[in-house]
């Protein structure tokens, strides 16, 4: 065993997994880890050790990741006598990426300050594509001094770009309203996406039409794709979406402020969940208008698309991969 910090990650999902692989390659930390389920553990590398619970990982860690679903899993694990703070070690950090509720996060570090636990967020937002390579951006709450002692754990294990947004719950709240909006440009990409259809124009045309143009978003160029091939997005699942549509509204209605716009694309997302089922991947809305007009929107040579992101003068930039040769020859040099 060397000197180095041990950090512990609890929840292996689309989002923890990747995060403890992208520690690992690092080969910096002493890795921990602790998921509900077994079988995730056991398909471990032999280097990271395997918690029997999250009490005993949290008596372990310098510092320990949380990567779940929902808010009330998150008050599962680090509530209670066998939850993360009660069994903290002495000084420990605890860094959440889940997608919560910004006043339960609040509570919270209340609570982790009692048992001499530092709270920070680091909300995730690019896609699991982009976490996988070490990729995604981060947007991050938390006391300044700390964030600055532990922000290139965070870049380890989710990507150089962390943007600190204010205290505990600016990070929240960021992450819930930068979904919002990349779902409110879901619903309005795939709406034009058929009037192009409809119109009987080249859709990988229309495409990279709209990429030049000032109705490009990182949703046009991500969302595109997975109508073209029907993927949809699996990796995260109209249940979460849902989810943080929900957060969102709840943060309107706390300040007050009207979200008519909001209301309308969540009462969307929620039909196509009621019509696809839970675990249906977040784009899957576009699906409802094929079906509804029997009018399918995908094409061959887009199966096996997919991307990166970099920040280039602060903004998001999509960098695609493998997808079928442009009718734009400046796109063919860029975009493979």
């Amino acid at each position: 065993m060397t000197n180095s910090k041990v950090i512990g990650v609890i929840g292996l999902g689309n989002a923890g997994l990747p995060i403890l692989n992208n520690l690992n390659k690092t080969k910096k930390y002493q890795l921990i880890a602790y998921d509900i389920d077994e079988h995730k553990l056991n398909l471990l590398p032999e280097n990271i050790t395997r918690a029997s619970s999250i009490k005993e990982l949290a008596q372990k860690c310098h510092a320990t990741i949380t990567c779940l679903p929902k808010p009330e899993h998150v008050l599962q694990a680090v509530e209670g006598k066998e939850g993360l703070l009660e069994n903290a070690s002495p000084g420990m950090v605890w860094i959440d990426t889940s997608t919560t509720d910004f006043k339960q996060s609040q509570e919270l570090e209340k609570k982790a300050l009692t048992n001499n636990v530092s709270m920070l967020e680091a909300t995730l937002t690019g896609g699991v594509h982009a976490l996988q390579n070490n990729n995604m951006v981060s947007l991050a709450g938390g006391n300044k001094e700390i964030f600055n002692e532990w922000k290139e754990l965070i870049q380890d294990a989710i990507g150089e770009v962390v943007v600190l947004c204010g205290d505990i719950g600016a990070g929240a709240i960021a992450k819930v309203v930068s979904n919002m909006l990349a779902f409110t440009n879901m619903v309005a990409a795939s709406e034009c996406m058929m009037i192009a259809k409809k119109a009987g124009l080249d859709l990988e045309n229309f495409f990279d039409a709209i990429r030049v143009s000032a109705g490009n978003s990182f949703a046009w160029e991500t969302v595109v794709p997975h109508i073209f091939n029907q993927k949809y997005e699996a990796g995260f699942t109209m249940d979460l979406a849902c989810k943080d549509m929900r957060l969102c509204y709840l943060l309107g209605e706390h300040l007050k402020i009207p979200l008519d716009l909001h209301m309308e694309v969540k009462k969307k997302m929620e039909k196509a969940k009621s019509q696809y089922g839970d675990n249906e991947g977040c784009y899957v809305y576009p699906r409802t208008l094929e079906d509804e007009l029997n009018e399918p929107l995908s094409l061959n040579g887009w199966d096996n698309w997919g991307y990166d992101i970099e920040v280039v003068d602060g903004s998001i930039v999509v960098k695609h991969k493998n997808r079928p040769e442009s009718k734009h020859p400046q796109y063919n040099t860029q975009s493979q």
